[in-house]
Order: C-alpha cells, then structure tokens, then sequence
C-alpha cells in the first residue's frame, strides 16, 4: 500500500485508539483505579465494588474506564493473578438479559456452554468457573440508560450488583462492576431495590472547554497526521466545532470529522488538509444553512452572505474581519448594481439567524460549509432575484 501524502497512522483518530496519556481525563482514571487499589493485593477479602460513570457522549467515559481496567489487570498480573475485563455496549450487543449474559461467559469463561441454561444458571457457572480458575474479572456495562430505556425488564442492574450474594458463603470473583450512561435520568425507572444496589454516588464527567479539545486533537493529530499536514488552524476550527451547541462537545464527532477531512484532502491531492476540507465534510453533516433558509433572505442579506464567503475565501482562514467583509461586499455591489449596501447591518441579521458565526468585528465566519459550493448557489440566487 503506497505511503499517504496525509496521513502517519489514521487509525490513530479511530474511538478505539486508546493514547497512552488522556489529556485531562487523567484524574478520572485514577479515581476509578483507587477505587481497585487494595484488590490486586487480595482479591479474596477485596469486595463487589459498583460504580457508576455519567456523561454526555464523546467526553471520554469509555476510554478512561477501558484505560483504567487495564492499569488494574497489570496490577493483578504484577502479583501473578489474572483479571479480565468484559466489556458490553448494551446499545450494539445487548437486547435481553439472556443474550447479555450469554456475551459474559463467551468473554469470561469461553470453555463453558451456555445452550440450554437460564439466565440466572449462566451468572452461576460464570462465577464458579472463575473461582475454580482462580480468575478475576470487571464487568463493564455501557449505555445501560440506553438499555433500561428501552426494555421492560430492569432486573439486569439488581442482577449484576447482587453477584456476591449468589453464593455468599464463598468469595466472590466478580470484582467490580461499572456502569456507563449519558445522565441519571434512567433512576426513575428503576424500583427502590434496584436503585438501592447501584449506589447513588456516580463519578460525573463534565464537558470538555474548548481548550481542552485542542489539546486532546493536537495529540491525536501529532500521531495520525504527517508533519505539516494539518495546520494549528484546521484543529481550532474543529475545537470550536465540537463545543459548539449542535455537537455538544463530542470527541468522536471531532476525530470522524479529522478523519474524513484527511481522506478528502488526500483524494483531492492536495497535501494538506484545510479549512474548506473541514467545512465541506462538516457541511454534509451539519449543514449550516438549508435551501429553505436561502430562500427566506433578501437580495441584500444573500449579497452580504456571499462578501463573507468571499472574505474566508481570499484571506484562507477561518475568521476575517468586519473590513475585508465590508471591501468584498463593496466590490459584490458595484457588480451586481446594488446602490447601497449597508453590511452591518445584513451580517447582523445573518448572525441572529444563525447563518453565520460572530465573535466580535474581527472574528466574522462560517461553521459548516463548503465556500467552494455555496457561492455559486448564493449567486444563482441573487441574480434570479434581480430578473
């Protein structure tokens, strides 16, 4: 396979990728592996621990709990013991009770059968043979809000928190069990025993700023870019796409959209991924601006739309100022025979409208899309009104 003009390693911007370091989500990997830390040393007297993990999506809530597990097997197998950690996305491999405990013992005890057993019996050979193997295990359930949302029987959660009492007269090698979902709001469904053993004290992941998602893509991008193909611009402008209010801070959204930016760039041969890469995939995703919106705007707010597409297009950044606005819209006047064209006041009425993005005079934009494709259907659209 020939080298890519792009790309080092894109499986790097895969969600699977776990990086060695996880930039400000360290604190929360060591919460979760103190919560294991005197069970390494005997496991035996080391009792069921639940924990619950809550967050919106994308701000690290598997991969810190995936990076944590794994600190906590090398620290079994420092002292020659062996844990596993099985992990489940009850929203891909779930269902049923019966079908989630049957993925447990294909991931835990593989040599035992599960053709003919009852959920409860699979949870009863799972314990036994860990015990007898001498093995340990977490038993990781995510998007269990998910689950509990959608299926009438709840009793997975009392199952899984109850683990030490199917036979408690003996140790029990289930370890911890850890719960992840996006908020709390599936409590009000469970009934009073079941919210009993989940525990009400949930390690709560709050949003990242948006400087903290510079920081995670700069690092992801150090890995899975080539040098100098991909500016500090490009990653800024995905930054403050992710914490913006319709991609609410999703991590995976920003590594997708880096990825299929790079792909674009490297089909185009262009050797470097740009602004406009960035704009055109987000634009497919999260359009900015539907045809319906267009149609709603007066030949002066289309003519001022297009000066500011002019003016990122021209300067080749994602920001320009009020001025290079104001000179594109003075030439786009003149143009198109428009007698006056007061831009403040249109790029005002832009902005209320969500069209385009102001921070201030000097910071005037657009999120998603593609200048290349929007001027010429912003100008077929003027000039239709001027007939």
């Amino acid at each position: 396979m020939p080298e890519s003009a792009i790309f080092a390693d894109r499986s790097k911007l895969s969600p699977r990728y776990i990086p060695q370091e996880l930039p400000h989500r360290e604190a929360q990997v060591q919460q979760l592996v103190h919560a294991f830390s005197e069970a390494a040393h005997d496991p035996d007297r080391f009792p069921l621990t639940v924990l619950q993990v809550i967050g919106v999506a994308g701000i690290g809530k598997t991969t810190t709990v995936t990076k944590a597990t794994k600190t906590i097997e090398e620290r079994f197998a420092q002292n020659r013991l062996t844990l596993k950690m099985a992990y489940i996305n009850l929203k891909l491999q779930g269902g049923n009770k019966f079908a989630i405990y049957r993925f447990l013992l294909e991931r835990l005890a593989p040599d035992l059968p599960s053709q003919g057993l009852s959920a409860e019996e699979m949870l009863r050979y799972l314990l036994r043979y860990l015990r007898d193997n001498k093995q340990y295990a977490i038993i990781v359930m995510d998007e269990i809000d998910y689950l509990i949302k959608t299926s009438k029987d709840t009793s997975i959660i009392y199952d899984l928190t109850r683990l030490n009492e199917f036979e408690p007269d003996k140790p029990c090698n289930v370890k911890g069990v850890i719960f992840i979902a996006r908020s709390t709001d599936f409590y009000s469904r469970l009934d009073p025993a079941e919210l009993s053993t989940l525990g009400r004290v949930p390690l709560e992941f709050s949003q990242y700023t948006l400087e903290q998602v510079s920081d995670i893509l700069s690092s992801r991008c150090a890995r899975a870019f080539n040098p100098k193909a991909i500016g500090s611009d490009v990653i800024d402008k995905v930054a403050k796409i992710t914490t913006s209010a319709e991609v609410n801070g999703d991590v995976r959204y920003a590594l997708d959209l880096l990825l299929y930016a790079g792909n674009l760039a490297e089909s185009q041969g262009t050797g470097r991924v740009t602004l406009e890469h960035v704009r055109k995939v987000h634009g497919q995703t999260h359009p900015s601006m539907t045809t319906e919106e267009i149609e709603q705007l007066s030949k002066n707010h289309i003519a001022s739309l297009i000066a500011v597409v002019r003016a990122l297009k021209s300067k080749k950044k994602q920001y320009v100022e009020l001025k290079d606005v104001r000179l594109h819209a003075a030439e786009l006047a003149e143009q198109l025979g428009i007698k006056k064209l007061d831009v403040e006041d249109y790029i005002d009425d832009l902005k209320a409208r969500r069209l385009i993005e102001m921070r201030s005079l000097k910071e005037i934009g657009l999120h998603g899309a593609s200048l290349a494709e929007l001027e010429p259907v912003l100008l077929a659209k003027v000039k239709k009104q001027q007939q």
